[in-house]
């Protein structure tokens, strides 16, 4: 994904829409599962006295 922003970023001209929304269906929705699992550990953290 981080090789995707740079192109979008960056203006290329040769960017593939169908890669771009392929890559939002797929892509976005693992890496939101995992955003959860970190950020409710962290909170576990918070809860358990750790720093």
């Amino acid at each position: 994904m981080q090789g995707m922003r740079n192109r979008i970023a960056h203006g290329y001209f040769d960017i593939n829409l169908e890669v771009v929304w392929e890559t939002v269906q797929t892509a976005l929705p693992e890496l939101l599962k995992e955003l959860q699992v970190v950020r409710r550990d962290a909170d576990d953290d918070d809860h358990n006295g750790c720093p």
